[in-house]
């Protein structure tokens, strides 16, 4: 079958998205993208997943391109673009590379100022591409003339950049034709410049020449660029410890014998404190040094023997090169550092973890998900009590954390396991939520039932915002929410599908309730397990002593 010479703007859009590995397009559809998708989806080259608003569709789109590299999300203009700017915002933290795509009024609507609705009825139609402007990498506002060009320019800058990007195209132009031959010539990825790359490979040999020992810092980019056996081969080759950040949790194998724990400054494990603290040189990879990630500051900050490695730049002992991409760099390391004598071995420090007692508090919580988390999966938590519970446990072979402890946006969590679960169906989500946080974005539970999924979804209960108690007046009574029966709930949001629901009271309860979840891999299991409301895991509680001794 001949491949026609044209192809609608919508169309191209769709090819050029499926190429990069986008496979669903999440979202909410309105009256300005109803034309966009039905050209988008007529050739079936994603499935449309639509979600309950527009802020749940980014959150699960978000996961998505951390899986795959790249996600893409429709919404109409206006009431559902700004909609979702609290989520595409959170991706540009967190290097999440998500194509937000507004459907829009005709370019004759736009141009002749017309007072629509969806609008701020001003004649201005160009205010929400303007607030998307301060969030994305790039973005256009697509013409018929050059839509083709424009796509892939923007498509570029976020392969490049891993931060969103924004499309919004008018009514009339999703059905202009474009030529279809530009299909045939893939989006550029990174490109390093040769020059550069030699200059950062002279200044780090020059500041490794002098060392006797190194760490390297395992950073939120090793995920998102998809360079964790890269930076695992660079971690061998130098035989030198090996600490995450509390957001790169996947980074390295925490099995591995060179890993030396989690490191949030002065609240990280001690092994991986005095492996940081003692060392010559620091080797940063993909790391951003944000307040929560960092104890509030508390971790060695010490430019001058430190390489660091961002997306296409590197710094190595203050110097700023850029053009060196982030898995060239690696790889010019590690051949620096093959032989070398940087192995210091790792401090004697045993490995704390959490206690298990005899009723079920957040020790007890995540001392048993600790020797239930199936090798594999897929940890989420949402920034709160569960993200620091779970800094406390190590994970099981091929287990990582999704979390959003930059953006930190409560309620993050659940819709992004429905984007986990879409880009990866072989890994089982298990998803660790406060009832705080799942009040926000609750919805998402019948997504995930409508797409056959099958977390394992565990929602903390202790009424309301403990991780504000923790910071500051415990009693207060904006930190109380609603109490709700999670698992009629969650049968509720999935009326005729076969869910697992239980509310264990004590450890033995949750030992047969992860037991019961493990055995039905293919059945979505809800957990309603009640604990204290001033119950805080240790992390957390470091985080507050340094918060008010600060």
């Amino acid at each position: 079958m001949t491949e026609p010479s044209t192809v609608t703007v919508a169309q191209y859009l769709a090819r050029r998205l499926r190429s990069l590995g986008v496979e669903h397009l999440f979202g909410v559809p309105g009256d300005f993208a109803l034309t966009l998708l039905d050209h988008a989806l007529a050739d079936g080259q994603q499935r449309w997943v639509g979600s309950p608003n527009e802020l749940n569709a980014g959150y699960a789109a978000d996961a998505y391109a951390r899986t795959r590299g790249l996600a893409a999300m429709v919404t109409t203009f206006g009431v559902g673009e700004l909609s979702a700017l609290t989520a595409i915002a959170g991706a540009s933290t967190e290097n999440a590379p998500v194509v937000q795509i507004t459907g829009a009024p005709s370019t004759t609507v736009a141009a002749n100022g017309t007072l629509t609705h969806h609008t701020l009825a001003d004649g201005d139609f160009g205010r929400f591409a303007r607030a998307y402007g301060e969030v994305t990498a790039a973005g256009a506002v697509l013409t018929a003339e050059d839509a083709a060009e424009q796509i892939d320019a923007v498509l570029g800058a976020a392969v490049r950049d891993l931060r969103p990007v924004y499309l919004s195209i008018p009514v009339d132009v999703a059905t202009a034709p474009v030529d279809a031959s530009r299909l045939a010539t893939p989006i550029p990825g990174p490109v390093a410049d040769t020059a550069a790359v030699a200059e950062f490979r002279r200044l780090a040999a020059a500041l490794l020449a002098g060392a006797h020992g190194a760490a390297l810092i395992g950073g939120h980019l090793v995920e998102r660029t998809r360079t964790t056996e890269a930076f695992t081969r660079l971690a061998h080759a130098a035989q030198s410890p090996v600490v995450t950040l509390i957001s790169a949790r996947g980074a390295f194998a925490e099995t591995d014998p060179l890993f030396a724990g989690v490191y949030c400054g002065e609240i990280g494990s001690k092994r991986a404190i005095i492996a940081v603290e003692t060392a010559d040189v620091l080797i940063e990879a993909g790391t951003l040094m944000a307040d929560a990630v960092t104890g509030l500051f508390s971790h060695r900050d010490d430019p001058a023997h430190t390489i660091h490695l961002g997306v296409h730049t590197a710094t190595v002992g203050g110097t700023v090169v850029d053009g060196v991409p982030f898995a060239v760099a690696l790889d010019v390391l590690t051949g620096l550092v093959d032989g070398a004598a940087l192995h210091r071995g790792l401090p004697e420090v045993p490995a704390a973890g959490p206690v298990a007692g005899p009723e079920l508090d957040q020790a007890t919580l995540w001392a048993h998900l600790e020797r239930w988390l199936p090798a594999g999966s897929r940890l989420l938590t949402d920034i709160g009590t569960t993200f620091w519970g779970s800094t406390s446990i190590t994970l099981p072979a091929g287990t990582d954390v999704v979390a959003q402890p930059v953006w930190s946006s409560i309620g993050y969590s659940l819709p992004a396991t429905l984007g986990c679960a879409l880009a990866d169906p072989a890994r089982r989500p298990v998803l660790v939520i406060g009832d705080g946080a799942a009040q926000m974005t609750v919805q998402e539970l019948s997504t995930l039932a409508r797409e056959g999924s099958a977390p394992v979804v565990i929602i903390v209960d202790n009424s309301g915002y403990t991780i504000e108690r923790a910071l500051q007046s415990p009693q207060a009574v904006y930190n109380d929410v609603a109490r709700w029966d999670w698992c009629a709930l969650a049968r509720a949001f999935a009326p005729g599908v076969d869910l697992f629901t239980a509310a264990p009271a004590t450890p033995a309860e949750l030992d047969a309730a992860l037991a019961t979840a493990q055995a039905h891999p293919r059945r979505m299991a809800v957990l309603h397990v009640r604990l204290d409301a001033l119950d805080v895991p240790t992390g957390l509680q470091g985080l507050a002593d340094a918060a008010h001794r600060r």
